[in-house]
């Protein structure tokens, strides 16, 4: 499992196992993430979930869905696609952007499910230093809610 943060772009590597975590710059470039920046024009303090928040308000399918959230500095995407899920944190004025994924499936269980809320915590707490910033609360988001069930 690895956490990454882009920093123009700092990757920030941690091992589940060892809590470790280690900071490496890296171009922005080859770490093809950016800041979700088009959450910022959602409404801010609750999260917003369609298939692809930049495209519109369609409901999300087995193979597509993302999450968004914004409190006017720090904004957050929580996207699933196919077998992955990624976690994206910045914040307004700064350069930094957090970001993990791991592999959930398009169907995971309770932990699994468990483990993508931890991503978000994570992710959103490496923000916080990459950046030397404090991160508001963030409401809790319904993470089943991203992985509906195929219909037919």
């Amino acid at each position: 499992m690895r956490i990454q943060i882009i920093a123009t772009a700092a990757l920030v590597l941690g091992s589940a196992a060892a809590g470790a975590q280690e900071i490496v710059k890296v171009k922005a470039s080859e770490a093809n993430v950016s800041r979700p920046d088009d959450m910022f024009a959602l409404p801010p303090g609750q999260w917003f979930v369609s298939k692809l928040i930049s495209q519109g308000n369609e409901p999300c399918t087995p193979d597509a869905c993302e999450a968004g959230f914004h409190s006017g500095d720090l904004v957050v995407s929580v996207e699933h696609a196919k077998e992955w899920t990624r976690v994206i944190a910045g914040f307004r004025n700064c350069e930094a952007v957090a970001f993990q994924e791991a592999q959930t499936g398009n169907r995971p269980g309770s932990a699994a499910r468990g483990e993508v809320s931890n991503l978000l915590k994570k992710v959103v707490k490496a923000a916080e230093k990459s950046c030397s910033a404090r991160a508001p609360e963030v409401p809790k988001l319904d993470i089943k809610s991203l992985y509906p069930a195929k219909v037919g």
